[in-house]
Order: C-alpha cells, then sequence, then structure tokens
C-alpha cells in the first residue's frame, strides 16, 4: 500500500492532541504526542519528528491556543494534584472546567428537545471540554420527555433574533392536552362559547431566562397592558416577519432579567410588594432563603418553655408579588411553618384558598361544580 505524505499542520495538530486528550494533572509524553499524530494520520509517511513536536509544545507554552494555557506537569508535582487518572506530561487546560461541564450538561436533561438534538447539544459540550468531556458520559443514557415541543431550538433562536435586532414578533402557544400531546392555546377568560379561536400573540420581546425548571420569555404584548411571562418550550410559530413589526413598548434602560425574576419565587409578572410573615423552626428558614432574595430575618423570642430549635420562631420580610407569595405559602403552611402577617389582601386570599379545600376535602362532600373554579381559571390565564 502506497504511504501518504503528512500534509498537516503540526502546530494545529498537536493542540488537538492536547485538547482531546489531556487536561491539568493528566499529560502526554512527546512520544505519546506522536503516537496520537499517527493515529490521526494513518497511513502517513514522515511524521513529526520529536524535535519538530518540541519545538511546537514550546511555541503553545509561550502563546497559549485560543486563550487555553500549555504546560507541562512533572511527576513530582502530580502528589499535590487530585485527578482520576494522573499522569505526567504536557497539557492543555480545559475549555470548560468539571462543575462548569457538568452543570451546562445537566441543565440541558430539564430542557424538552428531542433525543437527537439532546444528544448533539451534549456530544458538542463534550468537545468543548475535551478530554475532561468523559465525566458526563451518564449523559448517553438520559432520555428526553415523552411531550416535547419539536419547534424548541428554533423557537429560542428566533426569539434571540428579534431580541438583538429589537423588533416584535408574532407566536402561537400550546397548552397540554388529556393525552400530553400540545394543542393550540384558547384564552379561558373568554365568555362561554367565545373564544375558540386559537391565540396568536403580537409582543415585544425583552429576555428569556430559567427558572424553577423551565425557560421563560419575559415580554410585552401589543394588545394587552403589563408584563407577560411564557414558557418557550410551549411557543410555536414564531414568526419575525423580516422586522417589520415595530416594538410598541421597547424594553426599558436598565431592565434586568435575572433581577427581575430573583425576586419572584414564581414567575409572574406583577409588581413586588413588601411582605410579612412569621416563620416557625429554623430548618424552615432554608425554604425562605432558597425561594425567596435578600429576605430580612428577625429571631423572635417567646415566653413559652420549648426552647427546641424547631420551636423557634422568626420574623421575615420579602419583597415580592403577592401572588407569588401566596401560591409559596400554600406549600408550607400545612403544619404552621409559615403564618403570613400582612398585607390584609394575602391574608384573605389565603382564608378563601383556606374554606375552598375544607369544602373540597371534607368527609362526603362533592367535588367542586365548574361555576366555583370559573374565576380561577380566569386568573390563570395565560399565565405561566
Amino acid at each position: 500500500m502506497t504511504r501518504k505524505t503528512y500534509a498537516g499542520n503540526t502546530s494545529i495538530d498537536v493542540a488537538e492532541v492536547l485538547w482531546r486528550h489531556t487536561y491539568f494533572g493528566h499529560g502526554l509524553s512527546v512520544r505519546q504526542i506522536l503516537d496520537e499524530l499517527a493515529r490521526m494520520h494513518p497511513g502517513t509517511d514522515a511524521l513529526p519528528t520529536e524535535k519538530t513536536v518540541r519545538n511546537q509544545l514550546a511555541n503553545l507554552r509561550a502563546n497559549g491556543f485560543l486563550g487555553r494555557r500549555v504546560d507541562r506537569v512533572g511527576a513530582e508535582e502530580l502528589s499535590d494534584i487530585e485527578c482520576a487518572d494522573p499522569q505526567p506530561g504536557w497539557y492543555m487546560d480545559a475549555f470548560l472546567t468539571a462543575p462548569q461541564m457538568r452543570l451546562l450538561a445537566d441543565s440541558l436533561t430539564l430542557s424538552r428537545i428531542d433525543p437527537e438534538a439532546l444528544g448533539e447539544l451534549v456530544g458538542k459540550i463534550r468537545d468543548l471540554a475535551g478530554a475532561a468531556g468523559d465525566g458526563i458520559a451518564h449523559l448517553e443514557h438520559v432520555s428526553s420527555y415523552a411531550h416535547m415541543n419539536g419547534e424548541f431550538l428554533y423557537t429560542i433562536d428566533q426569539l434571540n433574533q428579534a431580541i438583538e435586532e429589537r423588533c416584535a414578533v408574532t407566536f402561537a402557544y400550546r397548552d397540554y392536552a388529556p393525552d400530553g400531546s400540545l394543542v393550540p392555546h384558547v384564552s379561558r377568560s373568554a365568555p362561554a362559547g367565545e373564544g375558540d379561536e386559537p391565540a396568536v400573540y403580537t409582543a415585544d420581546p425583552y429576555q428569556m431566562v430559567y427558572k424553577n425548571g423551565r425557560y421563560y420569555l419575559i415580554c410585552r404584548l401589543h394588545d394587552r397592558p403589563g408584563l407577560r411571562t411564557f414558557v418557550v418550550d410551549r411557543i410555536a410559530e414564531v414568526d419575525l416577519h423580516g422586522g417589520r413589526i415595530a416594538m410598541r413598548n421597547p424594553m426599558p434602560e436598565g431592565f434586568d432579567a435575572v433581577d427581575f425574576m430573583r425576586h419572584r419565587p414564581y414567575p409572574v409578572t406583577d409588581d413586588p410588594v413588601t411582605i410579612h410573615m412569621v416563620v416557625r423552626g429554623q430548618s424552615m428558614l432554608n425554604n425562605v432563603f432558597e425561594w425567596f432574595d435578600e429576605p430580612t430575618v428577625t429571631e423572635r423570642h417567646s415566653d413559652t418553655s420549648d426552647e427546641s430549635p424547631e420551636g423557634r420562631e422568626y420574623v421575615v420580610a420579602v419583597e415580592a408579588p403577592e401572588r407569588a407569595v401566596f401560591w409559596w405559602a400554600l406549600q408550607y403552611s400545612w403544619n404552621g411553618s409559615v403564618i403570613v402577617a400582612g398585607p390584609d389582601s394575602l391574608k384573605q386570599r389565603l382564608y378563601q384558598a383556606g374554606t375552598t379545600l375544607i369544602k373540597a376535602y371534607r368527609q362526603g362532600s362533592n367535588p367542586p361544580q365548574a361555576s366555583d373554579r370559573g374565576e380561577s381559571r380566569r386568573q390563570a390565564d395565560d399565565t405561566a
């Protein structure tokens, strides 16, 4: 068989070997690098000499490669390095550190994208990470959601383009049918017998933000006041119309979407208000700090003889939308761990919710009638 002449770029090839096969603590000798070059160019004659490889390594050490540091770790240094397979030699710093890669890759498992797209994205992260990418091999066995929007990545691309170009978009929205499939959304706030046409929205998109396992679009609709949020994986048929629809309400200067969401335990767009509550038990503070941004906490000393840690009480103040705190409080009110002290409007909402629960679960009671659920359904219309 006729052998081919080596026609590679030695500097690029050596950098690729380091990228794909090394990381800090796991290096390759010059001989091992040459062996990898031979595998990259099978049947090739006259591969670079050891001297050429050493020269290229010295150049990479001096200049780096795409912002990555290239260096050599000796055997005496490995005793202070914790890694799965320590080995002296030349290495390139990973493009993504192990925790960065794990965070990005694991977040994909929560996205409602098809298996092919999931595999492609995980593969790209592994390629970027180089040798460290083997640390997410477990994701090869992660299946996607059974019910998903096949337009998800296209939707993100179109919305991102509209945000960058500052133009309005139109889109349809989807609801889940009883079998889990996505069907056109129709307005639940319309009078009986009306509103059966699938809704099409025209919106000024501000930003997309990840919250509570969902990806949300923060926007302002052209025909309704105030900010709105939509679950991105339920958005479909996004159309920029060539950028011809101008924004009616451009994003305010200084609007911070991340800060906006941090003040909301749930992604509602109502304005935050000051809410006071009493929290019982120090462990309950975990839920306070995990759900709210910058709560104010003061321990309240009681005259009772209960001095156990779970008997401690704390006065807590948070800045958050009333509706979001209403939902949050319902999770933790069942055993008296949370008592809302104000405002009165929130206390009244919780009282009404408790009354409804008593009616629904009193022994021998009948399920609530459709008319009883109408108001709550109207309040839930188009909410995330």
